[in-house]
C-alpha cells in the first residue's frame, strides 16, 4: 500500500476506495487491481532502444546505397526511412483499432485545476524516484558502450551487445514490476528496488578506491542487477500515480515522466564532468549511488513518519471514552 502523508493507513485505504477511479483507465474497463500491470506493459516499449542498438548497425551495413535503382536510400539513410514507415503503420493501427469514443477526462476542467496537484511535494518525490529508475536507465544506455571500450578494452560491437543486455531487462521487466506492484503495493516493491540497486552500485562506485578491481564478469552482473531494478522500479513508481491522483493521471504522469527524461539528459553531462575532473571512470557510479541513496532515505523517512502517525492515532483512539 502506498504511503499517505497524514492519517492512518486504514483511513487512507478507506478514503482511496471511495474516490473515483482513474478515468482514463477505469472507463475503458481496466480493473484497478491490474493498473500496475497495464502501465508496466505500456512502458515496456522502452525495449525499442535495445532493438535499435542491435539492428541499426546491421541495417546500415546490409542495405547498399542506391538500392532498387535509388528508390531506397542505403547506409544510415535507410534507418529513418524504415522508422517513418513504422510510424505510418502505427498511426493507422491507432486510428482503426483503438476504442471509440475517445475518452477526454480533462474536458470541462480549467488548466489551473488540472495543474493544481503539481504543488504537492509528493509528486516531485515520485519524479526523483523516476530519475533513478528511468533517467539513469537512459543515461547508462548512452554511457556504457564507451565505458566498456575505455575500461575493459572491448570493441564497439561487443560493448554495444553488452549494453543491450542491460537495456532488455530494464525494459521488458516493467510488466513484471507492474504485476508485483498490483500484488504487493508499490511501496514494498520500490523499497526492494532501491535497496538492491544500492547494493549493486556500491562496488561499482567504491571497489577501485578500496583497492579491488571489478572484473568484466562481475561488472556485467552488477549492471544487470541495476537494469532489473530499473525495469521493475519504473512500473512501481508509476503505480503510485493512479492511486494517489486518480483524477489527474495525465498531468501528474506527464510531470513525473518529464523529470525522469530530464534526468536522462543531465546525467550523461554529469558523468562526463565527473570523469574529466576526477580522472576516474567509475565516478559515474558515485552519482548513481548518491541518487539511489537519497531516494531510499527519503522513502524510508516518509514511511517512518506514516507509522509514527499511525501509532499516535491508535493511542488517541484507545483513550477515547466508550459511549453508552
Amino acid at each position: 500500500m502506498p504511503q499517505p502523508q497524514g492519517g492512518s493507513l486504514d483511513q487512507e485505504h478507506r478514503q482511496r476506495r471511495g474516490q473515483s477511479r482513474p478515468r482514463a483507465l477505469y472507463r475503458r474497463g481496466l480493473h484497478e487491481a491490474r493498473q500496475g500491470f497495464a502501465l508496466g506493459t505500456f512502458g515496456a516499449g522502452n525495449v525499442g532502444a535495445s532493438v535499435t542498438k542491435l539492428i541499426g548497425p546491421l541495417l546500415i551495413a546490409a542495405v547498399p546505397a542506391g538500392a532498387m535503382g535509388g528508390l531506397i536510400p542505403g547506409g544510415w539513410r535507410f534507418v529513418p526511412v524504415l522508422y517513418t514507415g513504422a510510424l505510418v503503420i502505427m498511426a493507422a493501427a491507432v486510428w482503426f483499432l483503438t476504442p471509440r469514443p475517445d475518452r477526454t477526462p480533462g474536458s470541462g476542467r480549467t488548466l489551473a485545476s488540472m495543474l493544481q496537484p503539481l504543488s504537492n511535494v509528493r509528486i516531485w518525490r515520485f519524479g526523483l524516484y523516476y530519475v533513478v529508475v528511468f533517467g539513469a536507465y537512459v543515461a547508462l544506455s548512452l554511457w556504457l558502450p564507451n565505458y566498456y571500450k575505455n575500461v575493459y578494452g572491448l570493441s564497439l560491437g561487443k560493448a554495444s551487445l553488452l549494453t543491450a543486455f542491460f537495456i532488455f531487462p530494464a525494459s521488458l521487466l516493467r510488466p513484471v514490476g507492474g504485476w508485483l506492484s498490483d500484488k504487493l503495493g508499490p511501496r514494498p516493491v520500490t523499497y526492494a528496488v532501491f535497496a538492491a540497486m544500492l547494493l549493486a552500485c556500491a562496488p561499482l562506485a567504491f571497489a577501485r578506491s578500496a583497492g579491488f578491481n571489478v572484473s568484466l564478469g562481475l561488472f556485467v552482473a552488477l549492471i544487470e542487477v541495476l537494469g532489473i531494478g530499473m525495469g521493475i522500479g519504473k512500473a512501481s513508481v508509476y503505480k503510485y500515480i493512479p492511486e494517489y491522483f486518480p483524477n489527474d493521471v495525465g498531468a501528474v504522469g506527464g510531470l513525473v515522466g518529464t523529470l525522469g527524461a530530464l534526468g536522462g539528459f543531465f546525467l550523461p553531462l554529469t558523468f562526463g564532468y565527473l570523469d574529466t575532473s576526477s580522472g576516474r571512470p567509475e565516478s559515474c557510479f558515485w552519482m548513481m549511488f548518491a541518487l539511489i541513496l537519497t531516494c531510499l532515505v527519503w522513502l524510508h523517512a516518509v514511511v517512518t513518519d506514516i507509522h509514527r502517525k499511525t501509532r499516535r492515532e491508535s493511542v488517541a483512539v484507545g483513550r477515547q471514552p466508550v459511549a453508552g
